[in-house]
């Protein structure tokens, strides 16, 4: 399995902290917005639903792992198991809601800056999200497939061999989604395009513009030249005399 890179608090710092009364009790109230049982579940049955999407694993697998005897978790999702520990989930998404309502009450996530990359982290999740969803459904997998698959991870791996038949189906099931995820991800791409009216501008050069590099304001400003200061200039030190001959 791929090495995961998504961090708990970038898995919920998309979520929605604005809660209304959903009938289910109240843990607390953070400036006003209510942090009840209800919302807190769902909070974290969208982590995972994130987690499943942007690393392309199946919600049952990701679910399988957080509930599974710690010795038959692939070692690249240990850490985000610790993560997703109830009390753990709960202190971080806690911790996120009070900062949030710090953020808000200062004027921070009204900044135009802050908007702009909340608006660019959006569209990547997006971006990865629906494509992912898209390779979905174009990858058929057959039974027949799985069963090679296995029989090829207990040739190669003899960690494999201890597999149950189900386990050994979900690892072979994982590598030939990834193999045929690359295969198809071109083709799907070009198809996405076609959906969407794209025209451009003839009079715009962007060859041109693409081969200049980028200017950064900030490493463009010179600085003020230093005035040297104007030295006397020193005295000559006359030579010796040169010594008489004897």
């Amino acid at each position: 399995m791929k090495r995961l890179y998504f961090s708990l608090t970038l898995l919920i710092s998309f979520f929605s902290f604005a809660y209304c009364g959903d009938g289910t009790p109240v843990i607390e109230s953070i400036d006003g917005n209510k942090l009840t049982t209800a919302s807190f579940e769902s909070a974290f049955d969208t982590a995972l639903d994130t987690l499943s999407r942007t690393q392309n694993i199946e919600k049952k697998n990701v679910i399988k792992f957080l509930t599974e005897e710690e010795s038959k978790v692939p070692q690249s999702f240990l850490q985000l198991r610790n993560e997703f520990r109830k009390r753990k989930f709960f202190d971080r998404y806690h911790e996120m809601m009070v900062v949030k309502a710090a953020a808000d009450k200062s004027g921070f996530s009204k900044r135009s800056d802050i908007k702009e990359i909340l608006k660019f982290q959006e569209m990547q999740l997006i971006y990865g999200m629906y494509i992912a969803e898209q390779i979905e459904s174009r990858i058929k997998i057959t039974e027949q497939e799985l069963n090679q698959g296995c029989q090829e991870l207990r040739t190669k791996y003899k960690q494999a061999e201890s597999l149950t038949l189900e386990q050994c189906y979900d690892a072979a099931r994982a590598q030939i989604k990834g193999r045929k995820s690359e295969e198809v991800y071109k083709s799907v791409l070009d198809r996405i395009k076609e959906t969407v009216a794209i025209k451009h501008n003839d009079k715009f050069d962007l060859e041109k513009y693409l081969d200049k590099e980028f200017s950064f304001p900030e490493l463009s400003k010179e600085e003020a030249p230093k005035v040297e200061e104007t030295k006397a200039p020193e005295a000559s030190t006359p030579a010796p005399a040169p010594e008489a001959t004897k």
